[in-house]
C-alpha cells in the first residue's frame, strides 16, 4: 500500500488550506492518519518563480509565536464591538488562531458536508481550545459570535480547497480529481469531499450560489481586515484629528494615519490599494516620508533650544543692563562727592591765601571750615 501519510499543513496563495497539527487526538482506528507533534505550527507553500535549481520557491515554517510563547496562565484578551465583531489590537491574531483551530483535523474533522454537521461535542471542544488561549469580557455571551466567525472561516477554507484542487480546469474526470489530493489530507478524507462536491444536488446548489454572487454590487475588497476593524480605525483617526483641532496634539495627517494603521511596506499606501502609492499620495518616497517626520521632530527640538537660548540671552542682557545702571549710579555718586570735596578744599585754599595777605581771618571762616571738614 502506498504511504499516504501527511503531517504538514499547506496554504494556497490566498490563505490556509488545511492544518495537520494535533492529530494525536484523532480517531485511533483511522489507519490512514499518522500523529504528529502537537504544536501550533503551519508550513506555508506558495507557488512562485523557479530558482536556480529548478524547484519552486517556498516559504518556510510559520509559528504563531505570540500565542505559543504566552507565559502559563496568560491569555490573549480579545475585544468586541457592539455588533459582536472582534476589534482592537488582537483581532487579527485572534482570527488567525481561530482559523488554525477550524483547519485542525483533531479539532474540526474533515469528513463533514457542512458546519451544521458538527456535533455539540465537537463545537464544545473547539470552544475549549479557543478559551485556552483567549480571554473575553463575557465568555458565554461571546461564544455565539466566536462560533459564527469560525463558521465563516470554515466555509472560506472549504471554498479555497475546492477552487484549487477540485475546480481545476485541467481535471476532467472524478478519478483525476481523486488523484489531485492536497498533501495535508488523507485519501479517505479527500474521497469524502470529492464525492460530496460531485453530488448533483450540491452542484446545483453551488451553481445557484455562483449566479447569486455574480449580482453582488459591492464585493469585499478589504483583504483580511474586517469591516468592524476598519470602522474602528476610522473612528480612531477622527478622534485624533478632533484632538488636534482642540490643541491636544500637533500631529500631521500622515502621522495620524501611520499611528492608527501602522507603517506601510513595499511602497503602497494602506487602505488605498495597490494603485495608490505613498509617493503618489504624499509626493515623497517611503524613506523620505520617515525622514521628513524625523526632520519635523528635529526642527521642533531645534526651535525649542533656540527659544531657550534666546530667553537666556535676553535674561543675560537684562542683568547686564541692570549692572550697568548700578555701576553708572555709583560712578555718578562718586563724581558728586569728589566735586563737593574739591569745592571745599578750594574754599579753604582761598581763605588761607587771604590770611597770608591780610594777616587776619574771621572766626566764622574758621568755624565754617571746621564744620565743613
Amino acid at each position: 500500500m502506498e504511504d499516504d501519510t501527511d503531517t504538514e499543513a499547506y496554504y494556497d496563495q490566498e490563505g490556509p488550506i488545511g492544518q495537520g497539527v494535533g492529530l494525536e487526538d484523532a480517531c485511533p482506528h483511522d489507519l490512514d492518519i499518522e500523529p504528529v507533534n502537537e504544536r501550533e505550527v503551519m508550513n506555508i507553500e506558495e507557488e512562485g518563480e523557479l530558482n536556480n535549481s529548478g524547484t519552486t520557491r517556498k516559504r518556510g515554517t510559520v509559528y504563531c509565536r505570540k500565542l505559543t510563547m504566552l507565559p502559563p496562565g496568560e491569555k490573549l484578551n480579545v475585544e468586541f464591538d457592539e455588533d459582536g465583531n472582534a476589534i482592537g489590537p488582537h483581532a487579527s491574531l485572534f482570527s488567525f488562531f481561530l482559523g488554525q483551530q477550524v483547519r485542525n483535523k483533531s479539532v474540526c474533522p474533515v469528513q463533514v458536508k457542512g458546519w451544521d454537521e458538527y456535533t455539540s461535542e465537537t463545537l464544545d471542544h473547539l470552544w475549549a481550545c479557543v478559551k485556552e488561549k483567549c480571554s473575553f469580557d463575557d465568555p458565554e455571551y461571546r461564544r455565539e459570535s466566536v462560533m459564527k466567525h469560525a463558521q465563516r472561516l470554515f466555509r472560506d477554507a472549504r471554498s479555497k480547497l475546492k477552487r484549487k484542487y477540485f475546480n481545476d480546469t485541467r481535471l476532467k474526470t472524478k478519478e483525476e480529481r481523486l488523484k489531485n489530493k492536497p498533501s495535508e489530507m488523507t485519501k479517505i478524507e479527500w474521497k469524502f469531499l470529492v464525492d460530496h462536491w460531485s453530488d448533483e444536488k450540491f452542484k446545483e446548489k453551488s451553481k445557484k450560489a455562483s449566479e447569486s454572487r455574480a449580482h453582488q454590487k459591492m464585493p469585499h475588497y478589504n483583504g483580511t481586515k474586517s469591516f468592524a476593524r476598519l470602522r474602528q480605525e476610522i473612528d480612531e483617526i477622527k478622534k485624533l484629528k478632533e484632538q488636534r483641532d482642540q490643541g491636544l496634539n500637533d500631529k500631521t495627517d500622515e502621522q495620524i494615519f501611520q499611528d492608527v494603521l501602522g507603517k506601510d511596506t513595499h511602497g503602497y499606501l494602506r487602505a488605498y490599494g495597490p494603485g495608490k502609492s505613498i509617493t503618489q499620495h504624499f509626493k515623497v518616497k517611503p524613506s523620505r516620508l520617515d525622514l521628513s517626520q524625523e526632520l519635523i521632530e528635529v526642527k521642533k527640538k531645534a526651535d525649542q533650544l533656540i527659544e531657550e537660548a534666546r530667553k537666556d540671552a535676553e535674561n543675560a542682557r537684562m542683568e547686564a543692563e541692570k549692572a550697568k545702571k548700578e555701576a553708572e549710579a555709583i560712578r555718578n555718586d562718586v563724581d558728586r562727592k569728589i566735586e563737593q570735596n574739591n569745592a571745599i578744599w578750594e574754599k579753604k585754599f582761598h581763605q588761607l591765601m587771604n590770611f597770608i595777605k591780610g594777616g587776619t581771618y574771621s572766626n566764622d571762616d574758621v568755624s565754617g571750615n571746621e564744620s565743613s571738614s
